[in-house]
């Protein structure tokens, strides 16, 4: 029987779905729409995606503190609320430069709405972490893909439709919250000393941080694919951006295969298969990058998205359930809202790097660099799991 201190799982993940959903109608065609219709250069969409992605880190961040301290219905009615405001924003100012202001305020609440989720999920005590956060990982991503292969084809009827369906589905998202979400969230007296990490074993801090900082780096990568691939695509290989959208269907797809199946066989549940999912992973996402150059059709391109799809599915999940493992109770929003924060702030120096490398240097130099950096992720994780994990203590 559902605890009153714990959400619903089935309508957490609902959330969760509609949340990317919706998120998915607004900046996949980001790099596109002000490359091709506002006429700026990479480097400008570069600091606008950092704006945006800058907007996620603070808000998953100041999302996820408050969480251990607020109460938590009213935190995600706000986030949900300004999201509601910003697609009528858009709806009506949509050109240069209030387009890039409002995908600040976007990107700020996006991320706080996405810490607040998170931790929502660190409350479901009925089932194990690993597969809570395996789950929403799975319909966060499907949310997204779905709505990406979908985008291409709406926009050609113009970029306000596309706000219209971003609004219509947080206002649905408002309705659930307003429904589901409002439950007693269990406290923990802790000592203001516990809460700065005082107390807190200092080898779970290392570890915790180790896999935040090698999240955020490999999302530094995984931008890449979210904007300057799609320019490369369309301007340079001139390839219809119809096979652009559909990369991304094969990417939901194959996570909804992957997630489902170690669902199925309950290998979310063991913890030396989180240590190869993560380190399995990271391995393939890398792998990727080194075929991107050599990639010039759709086929390329999708033996690419599959070998980072399976980097993806397997190891971005395992990070929160890892830090959800290392945190008591108290702090759990604190570092879920950083986990959340960790692939925002990639993404916002991602699109900026990758232009400069880009103007300076051209796209196979990118790819290279993007692959470099994977590498030295996994390294970086690696030593620190051999070093610490069995001086963490499990929470």
């Amino acid at each position: 029987m559902q605890s009153k201190n714990e959400i619903a799982l089935k309508w957490l993940l609902t959330a969760s779905f509609i949340n990317s959903f919706a998120l998915g109608f607004i900046w996949p065609l980001t790099s596109i729409y002000l490359h091709d219709k506002l006429m700026q250069t990479l480097v400008v969409i570069g600091w606008v995606m950092l704006a945006n992605a800058t907007g996620q880190v603070l808000g998953s961040i100041v999302a996820g503190r408050l969480f251990d301290k607020l109460q938590p219905f009213k935190l995600i009615q706000i986030g949900v609320g300004v999201m509601i405001l910003s697609q009528i924003a858009f709806l009506l100012w949509h050109g240069w430069p209030a387009y890039p202001i409002i995908l600040t305020i976007t990107g700020l609440f996006s991320g706080w709405n996405t810490a607040a989720i998170n931790s929502y999920g660190t409350q479901v005590k009925s089932r194990d972490g690993r597969f809570v956060f395996n789950m929403l990982y799975f319909i966060a991503n499907f949310g997204m893909v779905f709505a990406t292969a979908m985008v291409g084809t709406i926009y050609t009827f113009g970029i306000v439709w596309l706000f219209w369906i971003s609004l219509v589905m947080y206002l649905v998202l408002f309705a659930i919250v307003r429904r589901h979400f409002n439950f007693e969230v269990k406290r923990e007296t802790i000592a203001s000393e516990d809460r700065q990490g005082q107390k807190m074993p200092k080898w779970n801090i290392r570890l915790i941080w180790a896999v935040i900082i090698g999240l955020g780096v490999l999302w530094i990568s995984y931008s890449q694919w979210l904007g300057n691939l799609s320019v490369y695509m369309s301007d340079v290989l001139k390839l219809p951006l119809w096979q652009y959208s559909m990369l991304w269907t094969i990417n939901g797809l194959l996570i909804a295969v992957i997630q489902l199946s170690m669902n199925a066989i309950n290998l979310s549940n063991s913890r030396k298969a989180m240590w190869l999912q993560i380190f399995g992973g990271i391995a393939f996402f890398g792998l990727a990058f080194f075929i991107l150059p050599f990639a010039k059709n759709f086929t390329g391109f999708a033996i690419a998205m599959v070998i980072t799809t399976f980097g993806e599915a397997t190891a971005f999940p395992m990070i929160p359930a890892l830090i959800n493992e290392l945190t008591p109770d108290g702090l759990k929003g604190r570092f879920q809202g950083l986990a959340a924060a960790s692939p925002s702030a990639g993404r916002a120096v991602g699109p900026l790097l990758g232009g400069m490398v880009i103007e300076n240097a051209g796209y196979h130099e990118m790819f290279y660099g993007a692959a470099g950096i994977v590498v030295l992720a996994l390294v970086g994780v690696a030593i620190s799991v051999a070093l610490g994990y069995r001086k963490t203590e499990q929470f």
